[in-house]
């Protein structure tokens, strides 16, 4: 990949980005948040779904798609969700 990718691929804004470290998380262009749990975090991307698995998860901040997630993340997992040009009325699977 070149240099010109991958900054391009580091300012996306549709696509999931996240940096863990320890027992914090950060999510960038976090769009909506879909389900908040302590075992489970959802949150909608544009493109993607993001889903942080872990135990005694919590958000300690949320501003300008940016989330900030402390506990023990175990697992994170990506799904195709609906792009950022479909049609009003179509729904997230």
């Amino acid at each position: 990949m070149s240099i010109l990718e991958e900054l391009l691929f580091d300012f996306s804004t549709s696509m999931p980005r996240i940096l863990v470290s320890g027992r914090t998380g950060v999510v960038d262009n976090v769009r909506k948040l879909i389900m908040v749990g302590p075992d489970r975090i959802v949150v909608d991307t544009g493109r993607f779904f993001a889903v942080l698995l872990g135990q005694g998860l919590s958000i300690d901040r949320l501003e300008e798609e940016r989330m900030l997630v402390s506990g023990k993340i175990q697992q994170i997992e990506f799904y195709e969700g609906q792009t950022v040009g479909d049609q009003e009325g179509k729904t997230h699977p």
